[in-house]
């Protein structure tokens, strides 16, 4: 069996089109360490790419 967690991004994770914080950030490695991690958004690659995939660790993205 698969798990995940699904989360959205404006709202929840971050505040509309922010990037998200240094505690979000931090707070999410570990859990990607340990678990898939899908993020929810209706924005396109570009803006998903500020908010999120910039300000996650190399660790997480890269596993």
């Amino acid at each position: 069996m698969k798990w995940l967690i699904v989360f959205d991004l404006d709202g929840t994770l971050a505040d509309s089109k922010r990037p998200l914080s240094p505690e979000m950030a931090a707070t999410l490695a570990p859990l990607l360490a340990l678990i898939d991690v899908v993020v929810i958004s209706g924005g396109e690659w570009p803006q998903f790419a500020r908010q999120v995939v910039s300000e996650a660790s190399y660790d997480a993205q890269m596993r």
